[in-house]
């Protein structure tokens, strides 16, 4: 069984490791610009992280005059 891992800033799904040199890389999404060592790989906590950017989004929209 293959473990997915996702965004820890957006939660998206296809985050891609790039391997810097032998033994060391980094994680990308090319959905938001992340980079970094750390990714999820829990499906649970990555809907969470998707619903709080909604709400972040939502709650923008509605601050604005």
């Amino acid at each position: 069984m293959t473990k997915k891992t996702f965004c820890p800033r957006c939660g998206w799904h296809k985050i891609k490791y790039e391997q810097i040199y032998e033994g060391s890389g980094t994680w990308k999404c090319h959905h938001c610009g992340y980079e970094g060592s750390i990714v999820v790989e829990d499906g649970n906590l990555e809907k969470n992280i998707r619903e709080a950017k909604k709400m972040e989004k939502l709650s923008k929209k509605l601050s604005k005059p």
